[in-house]
């Protein structure tokens, strides 16, 4: 990315171990650390991993976003306002150096404003991810695969095998030739194809409330019907979020655009730009970075075959270990929420924030 390049909603940055960037939105500049990866969106940044610095000047607020969280950044006064944001390790740590800087979770009606010299310090949170009582961090199992497949996990980075558990936050990566198939605590199945990245969230399958963000690849889902009033399925992207009710479909992550194909049932997507579109089964439909939808359009037989093709774990063949799904281990999560600075009594604010390595298409 030369200087002076223009940045659009939905393009996906990512800083390399030496990289260091200054990104001027607006009157708001942002300085952005090495090895940091986050989207542009209309109002702002969705900070998926790093370190980032926002000095804001104008009076709209700039906002700094993640899965369950939301950090608005503004001058007051007519003096600017400048807040460093850190995520990394299950952490989020919000320091508001000048000025202001406004923190709300979601699932709080209203903010929690930090004033210059506070820092919030935000460890995972089951109020903040899913609000249900006893929620557990495991989330499925890997019953078949083809490797090369990694799972980031914190800071650890594991070789995927058959019967190995999938928990909240873990990073799943296939190399050229990985691929894996998940078995979720609910039942639903996921297939990830080769050079791929999927982040599980969260996922509660008594709430049913499943959150997952496809980065850049392929992947299928066969999703069992959901019969809870609140509940939520849906796979996140970089162009937007798919929302799924009992449905079997494709997905295709690239830098350009995010491919959705529906076998069966029915998806919702919503771009980031606020635009909203139904697919049905058998149709497809492309979502450009800028929000344009090509489509929807009818698929044929063998775009569905193909697509299905490319993320399939089969039985038996060279190269493709199985297991039998086991039970897993629950695991509470816990809740720590600190506050350091004058008014630090008093907070109420959970954040559920999960860290995201650098991405590679070729090594898993």
């Amino acid at each position: 990315m030369p200087a002076g390049a223009t940045l659009f909603p939905g393009d996906v940055i990512r800083l390399g171990e030496g990289s260091t960037a200054a990104l001027q939105f607006g009157k708001s500049l942002v300085i952005v650390a090495p090895e940091t990866e986050f989207v542009v969106q209309p109002d702002g940044v969705s900070l998926r991993d790093g370190h980032l610095q926002v000095r804001a000047t104008g009076a709209a607020p700039f906002a700094v976003s993640g899965p369950f969280f939301h950090v608005d950044v503004a001058a007051t006064g007519g003096a600017p306002s400048t807040a460093e944001i850190r995520f990394g390790s299950m952490r989020a740590q919000i320091t508001a150096v000048a000025g202001f800087a406004d923190v709300m979770s979601e699932g709080y009606d209203s903010a929690y404003r930090l004033r210059a010299g506070e820092t919030a310090t935000l460890d995972a949170s089951p109020e903040a991810a899913i609000p249900a009582q006893g929620a557990s961090k495991d989330a499925g199992e890997i019953t078949r695969l083809t490797p090369s497949v990694q799972i980031d996990r914190d800071l650890q980075h594991l070789v995927a095998a058959p019967t190995q558990h999938v928990l909240w936050g873990d990073d799943l990566r296939s190399g050229p030739a990985g691929r894996a198939h998940v078995t979720l605590t609910d039942g639903s199945q996921l297939n990830l194809g080769s050079d791929s990245s999927l982040l599980v969230l969260a996922h509660d399958a008594q709430g049913q409330q499943t959150s997952l963000d496809l980065v850049v690849g392929r992947m299928r889902g066969q999703i069992i019907k959901l019969t809870k009033p609140d509940a939520k399925f849906e796979v996140r992207t970089p162009m937007g979020v798919a929302g799924l009710v009992g449905t079997d479909f494709s997905l295709l992550v690239t830098n350009d655009y995010t491919e959705l194909m529906v076998f069966d049932g029915v998806v919702r997507f919503n771009t980031l730009q606020g635009k909203s579109i139904t697919v049905n089964a058998g149709m497809k439909i492309r979502i450009s970075k800028e929000g344009v939808f090509d489509g929807p359009t009818t698929t044929t037989q063998q775009e569905e075959q193909v697509a299905k093709n490319l993320t399939d774990v089969m039985e038996g063949p060279p190269g493709t270990q199985t297991a039998t799904l086991a039970p897993g281990k629950r695991h509470l999560v816990p809740i720590i929420v600190a506050i350091s600075g004058a008014a630090a009594a008093g907070l109420g604010v959970g954040i559920y924030e999960l860290t995201r390595p650098k991405v590679s298409n070729s090594t898993p």
